[in-house]
């Protein structure tokens, strides 16, 4: 689970300063990617198509891991 401060937006952690969507990424210090905006009242999210938002995406996708249920 991202730590506090880390928002869930359509399955995707995100950072929110403003209305501005920010990546997650755990243990980074430097800026981080705008992935789009996002709008409180409507609750609805608009993504932007950057290379940066991309290769984002991309690496978080590979380090999603299979969750099972114990038998």
């Amino acid at each position: 689970m991202p730590s506090h401060g880390v928002d869930i937006i359509d399955g995707i952690p995100v950072i929110l300063k403003g209305n501005v969507m920010h990546a997650f990424q755990p243990g980074v210090l430097t800026t981080t990617p705008t992935l789009g905006t996002y709008d409180t009242a409507t609750k609805k999210a608009t993504w932007v198509s950057t290379d940066a938002a991309e290769a984002w995406v991309a690496s978080y996708k590979e380090t999603l891991a299979a969750r099972s249920r114990k038998t």
